[in-house]
């Protein structure tokens, strides 16, 4: 797909200084201004040995503007403050973001993701941002690729694995859903590079970008798509850490589920047996709000329709009936004497979690490190309403729900484990619902899911340096 973008033209500046977190100059009518310091993303050093150039890119964020919420402001200047200099200083675009024969560059713009922003976000930034870094046009040899539905991911997917001598960077513009069919929708070819995949937030939950920015994130601080900007050009490149989801026959997946027997009309039910994640799977409380949080109604108000669908599942309390084994991860083998049944007959929340966070704020897995492949396991009983909210609250206090105990007995169960088995004992469809990173699985009567490390790798991702310290 052609691009066809125009060369951002820089504004030229002088007399740049940073004082208190805060960058100011002067413009050629020597009229001042001044931004945070949190919205550099970087400057890029384009001097010669002839004349000094530098251009620093501020991203300004507006989420009330509605029609235009993102703006890249290009300052050019012969002399940057020191400040600058000791920061985020760079040569122009790195090997990764540069199309060759041998290396691919695929832009994935998921209009649908979180409020619909990324591709304002590709217009107004990301893609005058390449346009400039680059002395070259770049940016038009990229394949850019603007979802046209819920399928569009996997079915790109698909294709991204050429001959084996190809590398290929994906700049991804999602949420978590993208990750998850770039998972599941691939078909790896043996010996071919393993695709490298750049994340740029622009979903609701974001849990894998903020569990794995979570060293560098600050508050006050740089914006989550400042820091994704920093990643793209600055970070390194690992192995992405997955996990398997195993389903017993019958298992099919739903989308867009109201809480009702609509579902049961959706056409897009199809059959599956085992799905990759990198960020949760869980069935219970968390499963039934991904669930019946997925409408269109639900998703115009982005994160907020979480916290909206869980109000109304709290005032309903329902115990989930299932059965729940645990095997430690010190145990290598998978037989049936390396598992712990948990004593619950009922259950109101257990979450397979490879990540720390859900969202930027809530903190699901406090001891889960960026890319430590570890999974951890968080489970309460049935244990009501207001207690399930406790609870929750404690996870947007830092994680400290895993330290939750009730008088009675009852507590949260926090611990890192190697395999996870669920067997759902519910016959109402609505409640035999299972969540692997935002996908949500229906399985039939006496059916269930088991989640452990994958054997395999699929994807690598860019992290900032500080996720592999």
């Amino acid at each position: 797909m052609s691009l066809n973008a125009g060369h951002p033209t820089p504004k030229s500046v002088r007399s740049l200084q940073v004082t208190d977190a805060t960058l100011s100059w002067r413009d050629l009518d020597d009229a001042e201004e001044s931004v945070s310091t949190h919205e550099i993303v970087f400057t890029i050093d384009f001097s010669t040995a002839q004349r000094p150039n530098y251009i620093v890119y501020v991203l300004r964020e507006d989420a009330d503007a509605q029609s235009h919420p993102f703006q890249l402001d290009l300052l050019q200047t012969d002399a940057i403050p020191a400040e600058l200099r000791h920061g985020h200083l760079i040569n122009g675009i790195p090997p990764h973001l540069q199309p060759t024969p041998s290396n691919k560059v695929d832009v994935i713009v998921s209009t649908k993701s979180g409020t619909g922003r990324a591709q304002s976000f590709w217009q107004a930034a990301l893609q005058p941002l390449l346009q400039s870094a680059s002395s070259h046009p770049v940016v038009e040899q990229y394949n850019l690729v603007v979802t046209q539905d819920a399928q569009s991911v996997r079915q790109y997917a698909k294709t991204i694995d050429g001959p084996p001598s190809a590398a290929r960077t994906i700049i991804l513009l999602s949420g978590d859903g993208g990750v998850a069919d770039l998972l599941n929708g691939r078909e790896p070819v043996p010996d071919a590079p393993l695709p490298l995949m750049a994340l740029l937030p622009l979903g609701t939950g974001n849990a894998l970008f903020h569990s794995l920015h979570k060293p560098c994130a600050t508050t006050p601080g740089p914006t989550p798509l400042v820091l994704a900007l920093r990643t793209l050009f600055l970070g390194a490149a690992a192995n992405l850490p997955v996990f398997e989801a195993k389903f017993t026959p019958g298992s099919h997946m739903v989308a867009h589920a109201d809480g009702s027997q609509a579902a049961l009309q959706l056409p897009h039910r199809r059959q599956v047996s085992s799905l990759y994640g990198a960020i949760v799977a869980s069935h219970g409380f968390h499963a039934s709000i991904v669930y019946e949080s997925d409408t269109p109604a639900y998703r115009a108000h982005g994160a907020k329709r979480f916290g909206m669908v869980a109000q109304e599942l709290l005032k309903l309390s329902h115990p989930y009936k299932a059965a729940l084994d645990v095997r430690p991860p010190s145990s290598a083998a998978a037989s049936e004497d390396t598992f712990e049944r948990d004593a619950h007959e009922t259950h109101g929340y257990i979450l397979v979690s490879m990540v720390s966070n859900l969202e930027r704020n809530f903190t699901i897995s406090p001891a889960s490190r960026p890319l430590d492949g570890k999974l951890h396991l968080v489970h309460f009983g049935a244990v009501g309403g207001d207690r399930a909210m406790e609870a929750m609250m404690k996870a947007y206090d830092g994680g400290k729900h895993v330290d939750v105990k009730w008088d009675d007995g009852e507590r949260v169960r926090y611990e890192e484990v190697g395999e996870v088995r669920i067997v759902s004992g519910e016959d109402d469809e609505r409640w035999r619902v299972f969540c692997v990173d935002g996908t949500i699985v229906q399985v039939a009567r006496g059916g269930g899911m088991s989640v452990a490390r994958a054997s395999r790798e699929l994807l690598r991702v860019l992290v900032d340096e500080g996720a592999r310290a």
